[in-house]
């Protein structure tokens, strides 16, 4: 095992994560034979992938209305955050008014929201892309305003004595603190958008994998119920190294 861990440890990272996924697929699937596990508590590996291929329209279909919500919550999240964390760290008082406000905002369940989504805007995409929103929004607030009170008090006055705009001082100052505190923000923002995706689909909308998995549990099927499972955790791999990779690239240049 010692040199299973060796050798792993000098492969590039993309076909560790391979090995060790069918690693677990491998467990997976022995362990369910030899332990006897009913198809209707446990499926192997085998039949949901099998359900995945012979469904594979009904589940990419959903999976794409997943995505959309995500992409929608996430975008109109960091949109409102990111103008908004910028006011609180530079008014002070703006803070003292509305920090309050946003921190009893994020303390609310976002489940309660739900009936009146569902009342204001019925069942499909815009309700659960509010709850994403919703949901990224905070995360990405208090690291943009961590950013922005990272920066020496110093190169504000250097700004100043040199007759720097407003303008110039974010392009030059605000943002080049605020990027590396927003990258990290965004990859916790994904993964929550996610969960928060999936989750809010069980309730307010009629597509989606949150939804695939609500019929999956009316229908008793555990196979959907799992491959939905399985999907949402690809989701979650893809768009979390998306973000890597995104952050990985704009700080070399940003270093650079």
């Amino acid at each position: 095992m010692t040199r299973l861990f060796r050798l792993t440890g000098t492969l590039p990272d993309g076909v560790v994560t391979l090995f060790w996924l069918l690693f677990l697929a491998v467990v997976w699937s022995v362990s369910v034979r030899l332990l006897n596990i009913p198809d209707y508590i446990l499926p192997s590996p085998e039949q949901v992938l099998g359900l995945v291929g012979s469904k594979f329209g009904y589940f990419l279909a959903h999976a794409a209305s997943t995505l959309t919500v995500i992409a929608i919550g996430f975008g109109c999240g960091v949109a409102a955050a990111v103008p908004t964390g910028l006011a609180l760290a530079k008014v002070r008082l703006l803070e003292k008014a509305l920090y309050p406000f946003v921190v009893f905002l994020q303390a609310m369940p976002l489940i309660t929201l739900v009936p009146i989504l569902i009342i204001w805007f019925g069942y499909g995409v815009v309700a659960p892309s509010i709850l994403v929103g919703f949901s990224v929004f905070f995360p990405v607030l208090v690291n943009a305003v961590a950013g922005i009170r990272s920066t020496p008090d110093r190169l504000y006055f250097v700004t100043r004595t040199m007759g720097a705009s407003t303008l110039q001082t974010f392009r030059y100052i605000d943002w080049p603190a605020m990027l590396p505190y927003l990258m990290s923000a965004f990859r916790i923002a994904l993964a929550v958008a996610t969960t928060t995706a999936v989750v809010s689909e069980f309730l307010a909308s009629n597509d989606g994998l949150g939804f695939a998995a609500l019929i999956g549990a009316r229908n008793r099927d555990t196979q959907q119920i799992v491959a939905v499972v399985l999907i949402t955790a690809l989701i979650g791999v893809v768009l979390n190294s998306l973000s890597l990779l995104l952050e990985t690239k704009v700080m070399r240049k940003y270093r650079g």
